[in-house]
């Protein structure tokens, strides 16, 4: 039996974006899941104020093309809907366009400000697998790229600080890389940075084509989040 519920809740959505649904926009995904929960007939609960908002929010928003099974959205509930986890898990799947999957609707636990890494599998079909080694040692010392700044300026950036651990094999023919990243603070970097990095170093790897998926997202001491 279902109790009712008579305090608003705050809920957290794991889920998966695969497939072609890789290369929507952030903007366009929060619209998939604000009308999914509107054909549902889930409430969420609205900010106050003068400009009202579905308190509803994604850590870590993807970069378009990039693919994930580590997706994590908070939300909050109105007042008085008692539907379980579950059954707003499944409700809200019903709704999903191709290439979303809802894995679990559970309680909010920790802030997503806990998050202090990503963990990224990366296949580069074309890449020669001979530069394995080239490619790790271009990643040795200070790595320096230009990146823009909070203000729209270009400026130098040493990225190395952002990278916990990456590795090279070959794989399929080509390259797999497996990349451990920071996802906070000033070191915040994303995959797609590094293999730009890489390709200015070293003019024969080819990263045009590629397949970027992010697999875990990670605590500060490297527990799951």
């Amino acid at each position: 039996m279902t109790l009712p519920q008579t305090e608003p809740r705050a809920l957290r959505c794991r889920f998966e974006k695969t497939g072609p649904i890789r290369f929507i926009s952030h903007l366009d995904l929060t619209r998939a899941f604000h009308r999914a929960f509107s054909r549902a007939s889930i409430p969420l609960k609205f900010s106050e104020g003068f400009s009202p908002h579905p308190k509803f929010s994604f850590a870590l928003p993807l970069s378009v093309g990039t693919e994930s099974t580590a997706e994590l959205a908070d939300f909050t509930l109105k007042a008085g809907y008692e539907a379980s986890p579950d059954e707003i898990r499944d409700s809200l799947q019903a709704q999903m366009p191709q290439g979303i999957k809802i894995l679990t609707v559970e309680e909010q636990t920790g802030k997503f400000s806990e998050i202090a890494f990503a963990e990224y599998r990366i296949k580069l079909p074309k890449a020669d697998p001979s530069l394995c080694d080239t490619l790790r040692d271009a990643l040795t010392g200070e790595v320096v790229v230009k990146k823009k700044n909070k203000k729209g300026k270009w400026v130098e950036k040493d990225i190395s600080q952002g990278i916990f651990k990456i590795c090279f094999a070959e794989e399929d023919g080509g390259i797999g890389v497996y990349a451990c990243l920071s996802a906070s603070g000033e070191n915040y970097l994303k995959p797609e940075t590094v293999l730009e990095a890489l390709a200015l170093r070293i003019p024969a790897f080819d990263a045009d084509e590629k397949r970027i998926l992010r697999c875990k997202v990670l605590r500060g001491d490297l527990t799951p989040f």
